[in-house]
């Protein structure tokens, strides 16, 4: 399941196809929706299955009906954040009658749509439960709370361990994600290994049962693993 869903409207083919590449590459786990003409976003947007998070508007020459068509969504009473992503900065002042959300140039520069989706990825994580953000090289990860079964840490090497068997990979170390971390379900029961306390099937003498994967318990950890799994199992009795 997408963590955000983006849209991408630009009648300039050229334009529409360098910044899906680059939002892709950015942010490999959003699901992008391109609209090839104005028509066609209207419409999807009506449709309560095209859903979007944000969307990427491309201002076209200096008749601006790319405006007219972010003041038909506004008259609607959609307020998507909107980013307009112009040739210049003819309209820039137009985009504050339309609620813009922000109003970049192109070529637009993967920095550039870095600042501009951290808010917005923020934002998604209040509306859709809890995420965990972090960069990697050039991209943009963020995953979900409920996605996660443990996350592994070796050599200053993490390692996500999704519920669906994929594994993501960055250099660095679990403390990094410790304030992210906070007040989740997430465990350290051992040097290298969190665990996601909701998708624990079984706890044996010294180890975590996660899906197929046996994570140990180190005599560290044993005491406080043992009592925050009751802690967990215990808050998810239903009150009879």
């Amino acid at each position: 399941m997408a963590v955000i869903t983006i849209a991408v409207c630009d009648e300039v083919r050229k334009d529409a196809q360098k910044l899906v590449k680059k939002l892709s590459e950015l942010i490999p786990e959003a699901e992008l929706l391109v609209y090839r003409k104005r028509e066609s976003l209207l419409k999807g947007l009506k449709d309560e299955h095209k859903r979007c998070d944000v969307l990427f508007m491309g201002l076209d020459g200096e008749k601006g009906e790319s405006l007219e068509t972010v003041r038909a969504i506004r008259l609607g009473g959609n307020y998507v954040p909107v980013v307009l992503v112009a040739a210049n900065d003819h309209f820039y002042k137009e985009a504050f009658e339309v609620f813009a959300f922000n109003y970049i140039t192109k070529p637009v520069g993967i920095g550039e749509l870095e600042h501009v989706m951290k808010p917005i990825l923020r934002s998604c994580e209040l509306d859709g439960g809890k995420v965990l953000h972090f960069q990697y090289r050039t991209q943009i990860y963020t995953l979900q709370h409920r996605r996660l079964a443990y996350i592994s840490s070796s050599l200053h090497n993490v390692v996500f361990h999704l519920t669906d068997g994929t594994v993501i990979r960055c250099r660095a170390r679990l403390t990094d994600f410790s304030d992210q971390l906070a007040d989740s379900s997430f465990l350290r029961c051992h040097q290298s290994f969190l665990i996601n306390l909701e998708k624990v099937t079984s706890l044996n003498k010294n180890s975590f049962i996660v899906g197929g994967a046996e994570i140990p318990i180190s005599r560290t950890y044993l005491k406080n693993s043992r009592q925050k799994y009751k802690d967990y199992l215990d808050q998810q009795k239903v009150p009879s």
